[in-house]
C-alpha cells in the first residue's frame, strides 16, 4: 500500500512532574528533570486555533538540581498544555481530575518521550502514544488511524487526528467528523469543541470546493497577474517571478486547515528553492487583520519574500479573479508563467518535479 505523509505539530516532548506533599486544596505539577538547574520554567495551556493565545498557568525556576513544582488552586483543566524548560518545548495533555502530576527525565532526551510519569492516566496514556509514533517512522494511513484510536480520551483522539491527517484533511472528513461528535459530546461547552468544530466545517467547505464544477482557472491558461501590497507596503507582482516555478496559496491567518497544511508547503519550498521554485502567497485575512496575518508568517515559518493581501477577506480581489471560493487553495505555475496544476496538496512535490 501507498505510504502517506503525515506531519506532528504538538506531539513532540513532553514534561512535568510533582514531588512534595501538598494539601488537598492544591493542585501541583512537578518536575525532576536533569541538567534543566536554574532554567526556567513556564506552564501554558493551549488550543487547536493557534490565532488562540496560549493562558498561562504559572511560572517558576528549576532549582540547582533542576526540580521545580507549579501549584495552582485551581484544579487542573482537561486539555492541551506546553512546557518551556529553557529554550525546550514539551507538549502532554492532563486530564479532569488530575491533582498531583509527577515527570522524572533528562533535558537531553524528554523530545523522545523518555520520561516517568505518574498522577495523570491521561499524561501517561499521551505519551505512550507518541512514543510509539516517534518509534514508527513514516506511517500510513491505517497506522495513523491505530494511533488515533489509541487516544484515552475524545479530545486526544481529536487531537491525534488534526495532527496526523492535518497535511491531507480534505480526504479523512468522516474522521475528523467522528472525532468532532465524540468531543462534542464530551466537552459540549469547552472551546476545544468549539474550535474542533470550525475546523472541520472549514473542511467541509475546502471538500465542496473541490467537487464543485470548474473555475474560471483552467490548466494551460496563462495565470491572471496578482499585484498587490506586502506587510511593508512595498507592492509585490507574480509576473516578477516569471522564469520560475511558482506556487500561488490563497490562505488566511483565521483558516485553520491552511496552517495546517503550511508545514509542507515549508519543507517543499526550503527542498527546491535553490532549483528555482517559489512561493506567492496571498492571504485573505479580514480588514483590521494585518498583525494576525503578519504573527501567522512568522509562527508558520513562511520565509518567502512574496506575502500579499489587501485585507478584503473574500472580496480580495485576486481571489475572485481565481474563482476561489474556499482556502487554501493553491495553483501551481511554471517557468512561463502557465497554470500547471490546481489544487496540488497531497501530490504537491510530484507535481512541482513535472516541471522544474
Amino acid at each position: 500500500m501507498q505510504k502517506v505523509k503525515f506531519f506532528l505539530m504538538f506531539v513532540l516532548p513532553l514534561v512535568a512532574a510533582i514531588s512534595a506533599c501538598k494539601g488537598s486544596d492544591s493542585h501541583t505539577l512537578n518536575g525532576s528533570i536533569a541538567n534543566a538547574g536554574n532554567l526556567q520554567v513556564l506552564l501554558e495551556q493551549l488550543y487547536f486555533d493557534q490565532n488562540t493565545a496560549p493562558v498561562a498557568i504559572g511560572r517558576v525556576s528549576c532549582d540547582a538540581s533542576g526540580n521545580f513544582s507549579i501549584e495552582q488552586k485551581e484544579p487542573f483543566a482537561e486539555g492541551l498544555y506546553r512546557l518551556t524548560i529553557g529554550a525546550k518545548r514539551m507538549f502532554f495533555m492532563l486530564g479532569e481530575g488530575d491533582q498531583t502530576v509527577n515527570i522524572k527525565g533528562s533535558l537531553e532526551t524528554i523530545d523522545r518521550m523518555q520520561v516517568e510519569v505518574e498522577g495523570s492516566e491521561t499524561f501517561k496514556c499521551y505519551a505512550g502514544v507518541v512514543q510509539d509514533m516517534l518509534k514508527g517512522g513514516q506511517m500510513t494511513p491505517e497506522s495513523a488511524k491505530g494511533f488515533v484510536t489509541r487516544g484515552c480520551t475524545p479530545l486526544m483522539k481529536a487531537f491525534f487526528t488534526a495532527q496526523l491527517f492535518g497535511q491531507n484533511a480534505a480526504g479523512y472528513l468522516a474522521d475528523f467528523k467522528a472525532a468532532e461528535k465524540a468531543l462534542t459530546e464530551a466537552m459540549p461547552d469547552s472551546k476545544y469543541a468549539t474550535q474542533f468544530t470550525t475546523m472541520v466545517s472549514q473542511l467541509e467547505r475546502q471538500m465542496q470546493q473541490q467537487q464543485a464544477p470548474a473555475g474560471p482557472i483552467q490548466v494551460g491558461q496563462p495565470a491572471p497577474e496578482i499585484s498587490l501590497a506586502g506587510p511593508d507596503g512595498k507592492m509585490r507582482s507574480l509576473s516578477s517571478l516569471k522564469g520560475k516555478v511558482v506556487l500561488i496559496d490563497f490562505w488566511a491567518s483565521w483558516c485553520r486547515p491552511c496552517r495546517m497544511a503550511n508545514p509542507h508547503v515549508v519543507e517543499v519550498y526550503n527542498k527546491y528553492k535553490s532549483r528555482g521554485f517559489d512561493v506567492f502567497s496571498v492571504s485573505l485575512d479580514r480588514p483590521g487583520q494585518k498583525d494576525a496575518w503578519v504573527a501567522a508568517i512568522q509562527q508558520d515559518g513562511l520565509v518567502w519574500d512574496n506575502h500579499v493581501s489587501d485585507l478584503q477577506f473574500w472580496n480580495c480581489a485576486p481571489a475572485q479573479t481565481y474563482g476561489v471560493r474556499a482556502i487554501p487553495a493553491t495553483f501551481l505555475v511554471d517557468r512561463n508563467g502557465n497554470i500547471a496544476a490546481i489544487n496540488p496538496r497531497t501530490d504537491l512535490e510530484a507535481q512541482l518535479l513535472k516541471v522544474l
